[in-house]
């Protein structure tokens, strides 16, 4: 299995909901009348658990930067990474081990609110993501075999609370939906001449929870 160089780093509670839950709580808070920062830089953590069977959880944390585009809009420049344990048999592996995923991710945010303290957003994405698997024990006796990088969606909700005028605190809640297959390795054709259906699908849908800071400038 080769091993992978994660240059960059990687929904689920409802966007409805979670937007929703959010507009009641701060229709109830007073603020400044500060508006969304029209650039920002981010940084985050949080947990991960993906659900697939026979994959575990993991801690999560990324980075980015921010670029208001409109009076309730904005996009969102991320790479994050995650590690997960993986259990023998899971996707036909034939080894337990560990499955790393960093994804390069530009993701829309919408915001409920545009003034105050409390601003509540829902987010949808799309990416590209880098998946590693480093095995326990794999038999020597067969061919190493490895996930496919693919295209990642990402859909969820967060709520921004404004600090200081320049510091924000974030929260986020969501789904990375990426769905892939496993092959063996090494590769002996362009992977354009695979039938994704044709294999066995993967639906590597991570549960998201995290926490970050934002810095506006």
């Amino acid at each position: 299995m080769k091993n992978k160089i994660h240059a960059f780093t990687g929904l689920a509670i409802s966007a409805l909901a979670v937007a929703g839950a959010l507009f009641l709580i701060a229709g109830q808070v007073r603020g400044d009348e500060s508006v969304i920062p029209r650039f920002a830089v981010e940084l985050d953590s949080g947990r991960v658990s993906v659900k697939e069977s026979g994959f575990g959880s993991g801690w999560r944390y990324g980075g980015g930067v921010f670029f208001r585009t409109g009076h309730r809009m904005g996009v969102e420049v991320m790479v994050e990474s995650f590690g997960v344990p993986v259990a023998m048999g899971a996707g036909e592996l034939a080894s337990a081990g560990r499955m790393t995923m960093t994804s390069l991710l530009i993701n829309q945010q919408i915001y409920v609110l545009t003034k105050g303290r409390i601003l509540p957003y829902a987010l949808a994405g799309i990416g590209f993501t880098f998946i590693g698997y480093a095995p326990d024990d794999w038999p020597v006796d067969l061919p190493r075999r490895g996930f496919v990088d693919r295209l990642a969606l990402q859909l969820g909700g967060g709520l921004l609370f404004r600090v200081t005028h320049r510091l924000s605190i974030t929260g986020k809640a969501g789904y990375n939906l990426v769905k892939t297959w496993i092959e063996t390795l090494p590769r002996t054709e362009p992977i354009r001449n695979t039938d994704p259906l044709a294999q066995n699908m993967l639906h590597l849908y991570g549960l998201e929870l995290g926490l970050g800071v934002r810095f506006a400038f």
